[in-house]
């Protein structure tokens, strides 16, 4: 296939586009100090740990979360001895006037924000005919619609903010092969990384850096906060035995504490990488799937 001029030209001039934008935003301010930090499911496992990264790094942390009191005792941990600046917030990520609220206080008391960490995630266990409707929607609810409602409320302030300013979204590694017995989970997590690829092209022309963060196997209480969010109207989670077998199977890796996993997450903000793994884990199983998709567009020439 031969391309015209014009078409070469418009292809040259796009890719220097991207290369330039993608300049503007490495050579941004890179001090994150004074700035603001808005982490969502703050109040413990890998979103405090977020928070509390993101403190050390000089900037100010709305530690928003469902639970009031986590909160309020994870901004205590990080104002503690004046070491940083944190105040608690309580936000419902599934619903989008909470979402408002919580912006709009966040810019009364801290100033606009700079870096945003949309880090919430439900679970519901069960084979994809066992899950009732109510439970895919509670689940699509936060985890999705929680993150876009988030993404689009809180741009304008990002927007405002001076320095580097970045999203980041925490999927999950099991966003990047099949894993039985979880699938509202695990199609939910796929959807926000998709989500995260586009938004990052999309604002890239604002100097805006978009990353996902993919966290492997990690000690939390994710599943007691789970269920503790459920709403009326979602069955009850399926831990049979067969259940606890599969997904422990499927997910098997090394187990990481939640301040380990975050260690390089600011770094690696910082540089704008598209994306962000916790630890060295289901390399094996991503590579896979990649070599079965490939041989898929292989099979396409015949």
């Amino acid at each position: 296939m031969r391309w015209s001029h014009r078409t070469l030209r418009r292809v040259t001039l796009y890719s220097e586009t991207v290369v330039w934008n993608r300049y503007r935003i490495l050579g941004r301010k890179r001090d994150l100090t004074g700035g603001v930090a808005v982490v969502t499911g703050a109040g413990s496992g890998l979103g405090r740990a977020l928070a509390q990264r993101l403190a050390d790094a000089g900037m100010k942390i709305a530690v928003a979360d469902l639970a009031e009191e986590a909160a309020e005792r994870v901004a205590a941990e990080i104002s503690r001895d004046g070491a940083g600046v944190a105040r608690p917030f309580v936000v419902d990520a599934g619903e989008e006037s909470s979402i408002r609220d919580l912006a709009s206080r966040v810019e009364h008391e801290l100033g606009v924000c700079q870096v945003l960490c949309s880090n919430v995630g439900v679970q519901q266990f069960g084979t994809g005919e066992e899950l009732l409707r109510g439970d895919w929607e509670w689940v699509f609810r936060v985890n999705v619609l929680g993150a876009v409602s988030l993404a689009q409320v809180f741009l304008p302030q990002l927007r405002a903010a001076e320095g580097a300013r970045r999203i980041l979204f925490t999927s999950s590694t099991t966003a990047l092969f099949p894993v039985s017995h979880m699938p509202a989970y695990v199609a939910s997590k796929a959807a926000l990384l998709a989500l995260a690829d586009t938004l990052r092209v999309e604002l890239e022309p604002d100097e805006i850096g978009v990353s996902t963060l993919l966290p492997g196997p990690m000690r939390t209480t994710h599943l007691q906060s789970s269920e503790t969010a459920k709403p009326e109207g979602s069955g009850t989670p399926v831990y049979t035995r067969e259940t606890i077998e599969v997904v422990a199977a499927a997910t098997a890796g090394e187990m990481v504490e939640p301040d380990y996993a975050a260690r390089n997450v600011v770094e690696d903000l910082l540089a704008n990488h598209a994306h962000i793994v916790t630890h060295d884990v289901h390399r094996d199983l991503v590579r896979e799937r990649a070599r079965d998709i490939e041989s898929a567009f292989d099979r396409a020439r015949r």
